[in-house]
């Protein structure tokens, strides 16, 4: 566990190794797609196989064309709720960082109002992409007063 502190406001952003459905966290969020198509990670499948109605519903919404690429989307019938962060367009090639920071300001901006006092962000790009991911997540997510925790 390696955990940041950014600025006098904010909270700890810990960047931890380890399983995500391990998570105390409130909110359990995870990379995914536009197209509600699967993805090969193993953390989405067990999700899938655990909570099928959340997959069901967000298939649903994406088809109906109320889902973009920069939106965070969350299943609150779950515990921990699921946050499906849509940092790609389809379920093949890479996590676009600028969904990435769209999902990151809103989730600053909001997340009083949606209820959230913390997150887990399980991995949401390749080991190339990190670096780019994580200095995003930190610069938005590490100077408000939401706990927040990066697996890697």
């Amino acid at each position: 566990m390696r955990p940041y502190f950014l600025g006098k406001l904010g909270m700890t952003v810990e960047i931890v190794s380890g399983d995500p459905l391990q998570t105390q966290a409130q909110v359990l969020a995870f990379g995914y797609n536009a197209h509600s198509r699967s993805e090969v990670n193993p953390l989405q499948a067990t999700l899938q196989y655990r909570y099928p109605a959340a997959f069901a519903a967000f298939g649903k919404q994406c088809r109906a064309g109320r889902i973009a690429p920069g939106t965070l989307w969350i299943w609150r019938e779950a515990q921990p709720w699921l946050g499906f962060m849509i940092v790609r367009e389809s379920s093949v090639g890479p996590t676009r960082l600028r969904f990435v920071q769209q999902i990151a300001l809103t989730l600053a901006r909001d997340y009083q109002l949606d209820g959230i006092r913390s997150v887990a962000i399980a991995s949401l790009c390749t080991p190339d992409e990190r670096a780019g991911v994580r200095e995003i997540l930190m610069q938005w997510l590490g100077k408000i007063n939401l706990q927040v925790t990066l697996y890697e």
